[in-house]
């Protein structure tokens, strides 16, 4: 595996083949295609699947994340994870002329850790720019093209967009990996400690009861976490 940093805390690498996007992309498809019910994939995002409703999560996601993507993280962005135990992982589509979305504001995603990959589409515009960690002032703006099969890793706290797109589509596989060990002492969406309570195993959002010791280590929002 080739992996590009494109500056501190941002890397590019070959995630899939080009066979993998096909099925990928024809299975979602189908999905689509049957009328059956679905979820938006997040709050910005309209048009798009969340992968668990198609049953994606054991037999690929889960040890694709949790055996592969983990050792990734940690050794590439190791103060965002401790170890990636959750997820949310849903594709988001971007179409100049159809149903999709054409833009996304600036965010930053409610993850320790983010796998942003390219499965499929031709498209001019719409490339991903990225600012910088939210806590800190924004950065010279680095935009990422991403070739199909090849993804973007980033900590869930950089702030970025997806340009508008002018022309094609974009089809993309986001996974939101959580670190339960990293959220429990900092909410990553408000940055304070949490009041973490006990809930459906669906709907954690990525936390875990009991939260972690009062005494352990907070991140402090000052510090370069790039050193």
């Amino acid at each position: 595996m080739r992996t590009i940093k494109l500056r501190p805390g941002l890397f590019t690498f070959p995630v899939f083949t080009e066979a993998f996007c096909d099925q990928l992309e024809a299975e979602l498809g189908h999905f689509q295609a049957s009328g059956l019910p679905r979820s938006a994939p997040n709050t910005m995002n309209r048009y798009g699947i969340i992968m668990s409703e198609l049953g994606f999560g054991p037999e690929l996601l889960d040890p694709f994340i949790f055996q592969y993507l983990d050792i990734i993280a940690q050794k590439l962005l190791p103060a965002f994870c401790e170890t990636l135990d959750s997820y949310r992982a849903f594709t988001v589509l971007y179409d100049a002329e159809k149903d999709g979305d054409r833009e996304l504001a600036m965010h930053y995603d409610n993850a320790e850790i983010t796998l942003n990959v390219n499965i499929g589409g031709t498209w001019e515009g719409g490339q991903v720019a990225f600012y910088g960690l939210a806590t800190r002032e924004e950065t010279e703006a680095i935009e990422v093209a991403l070739h199909r099969g090849h993804g973007v890793l980033h900590a869930g706290l950089e702030l970025h967009k997806a340009q508008p797109i002018t022309q094609g589509r974009r089809h993309n596989l986001i996974m939101w990996c959580r670190s339960s060990g990293i959220r429990n002492d900092l909410c990553p969406m408000c940055f304070e400690q949490p009041q973490v309570l006990p809930t459906n195993k669906f709907f954690h959002e990525g936390f875990s009861v009991p939260p972690c010791s009062p005494a352990a280590v907070k991140r402090e929002m000052s510090e370069d976490l790039y050193d």
